[in-house]
């Protein structure tokens, strides 16, 4: 899976699975636009990075929840940069807290930047691969998509929303050569994640399942790691998978029993 001179916008790459996506893309060859909305963090954590590879990546501020900023944003780096081959978007927000007592507007924030703001850099990317009439998208999903859990209902409802549209935009651009995946990760070694856990409810507890949270546990015996991630979406960008759009991958080692 080399990327050697495909440009590439990565969205969300200061850390966890897009720091890990950023790594991947760059040893494999690719010209990395990294952008993320706490840049000085991705700075930080991309310098032994950007020092082995000055000339594959640059790092810029971006900000999901600022639809209309963030289009006119892709339309400066494509012109800064040339049309970008692939779009990976891993950036979201996980608002914890029973969805019938949620305030609106937080239910909204999650909304806003988990699928309206991916919308846009999809929208934002698409003419230039629809005139080349090639390119590929993947975009960070969700199990919880699928599958209902406690506290987290609104980060769920916004992942479903952003699943369909997904596979709406692949079906509309499949004419074109573009393909448009999912890659929905379970319980990742992530900040994210560690934000769920408390001091009665960690990693064990996670793999083992717990009946009266509903959840299933992990077949696999594990919590994934950022690279098993970070891999799945480096395929589903390559010609490996040249024939596959509109799939949503799940990278969760059965703890959704693959519904």
């Amino acid at each position: 899976m080399q990327f050697n001179h495909q440009r590439v916008l990565l969205i969300g790459a200061a850390t966890g699975i897009g720091f890990s996506v950023l790594e991947h893309l760059v040893k494999s060859g690719a010209q990395v636009v990294a952008a993320d909305r706490q840049l000085e963090l991705l700075l930080e954590n991309s310098e032994t990075l950007r020092q082995q590879f000055p000339q594959q990546m640059t790092c810029q501020y971006l900000d999901l929840a600022e639809h209309h900023t963030l289009i006119s944003q892709v339309e400066d780096w494509i012109q800064q940069y040339g049309d970008f081959d692939h779009l990976v978007c891993c950036a979201g927000v996980l608002p914890v807290g029973s969805l019938h007592k949620m305030p609106l507007e937080q239910v909204k924030q999650a909304f806003d930047i988990n699928t309206f703001g991916v919308l846009a850099a999809m929208q934002a990317v698409t003419s230039g691969m629809q005139q080349r009439r090639r390119g590929s998208m993947v975009v960070i999903g969700s199990n919880a998509a699928n599958t209902p859990r406690n506290a987290i209902g609104a980060y769920g409802a916004s992942k479903a929303a952003l699943h369909m549209m997904v596979k709406c935009m692949g079906i509309e651009l499949a004419p074109f050569g573009i393909r448009c995946n999912i890659v929905s990760p379970g319980s990742t070694r992530t900040a994210m994640q560690r934000q769920l856990w408390t001091d009665s409810y960690g990693e064990a507890e996670v793999i083992a399942g717990d009946a009266s949270q509903f959840r299933l546990g992990i077949p696999l015996q594990k919590i994934a790691e950022p690279s098993d991630i970070a891999q799945t979406v480096l395929f589903l960008l390559s010609d490996a998978a040249n024939h596959i759009t509109m799939h949503d991958l799940r990278v969760d080692g059965g703890a959704t029993l693959d519904n």
